[in-house]
């Protein structure tokens, strides 16, 4: 996925959308806007993009690590988020472990379909780019929810 889509995608599902992640990073809307299109002129800096993916975990919305997640993609890595120590009832994790199990099976859908007459077009590749980054996504969540059930379970430490 494009960078400048993970953060775009970041910034408009924040609460208040791209205007309120605008006011936050001190730029006018339109500026920001302007960023996140990649108009002439205008570029996203990297520091402001992870002041958006860290606004975004704060208030954890739905794409709140798809920048992370396409730095770490494009580097070749893994991206494992640490536990964030909310309280998690037990319907969470099932739900994630379900909603991953959903976009892998998207995932293998895609690819079959684009295999179907043995050729792959560009289309095809960026749906199969798209479904393979929903199902990271997905990963990442369970892998979050799954960790915070970790901690819960674990008696507190006493100092």
């Amino acid at each position: 996925m494009n960078i400048l889509d993970t953060v775009r995608r970041m910034a408009r599902g924040y609460p208040g959308g791209t205007d309120a992640v605008a006011l936050r990073l001190g730029k006018s809307a339109s500026t920001f806007e302007k960023e996140l299109r990649g108009a002439p002129g205008f570029k996203l800096g990297a520091e402001d993009a992870a002041d958006v993916s860290a606004m975004c975990m704060d208030v954890q919305t739905e794409n709140a690590m798809a920048y992370a997640t396409a730095i770490a993609v494009r580097t070749g890595c893994m991206l494992v988020p640490l536990p964030i120590g909310i309280d998690v009832n037990a319907d969470e994790c099932m739900r994630a472990a379900a909603e991953t199990s959903r976009e892998a099976a998207e995932l293998i859908a895609e690819v079959l379909g684009s295999l179907a007459d043995g050729n792959v077009s560009d289309n095809e590749l960026a749906r199969v780019d798209r479904a393979s980054g929903e199902l990271v996504a997905a990963m990442q969540a369970m892998r979050r929810v799954m960790a915070e059930r970790n901690k819960a379970s674990k008696p507190p430490v006493l100092e």
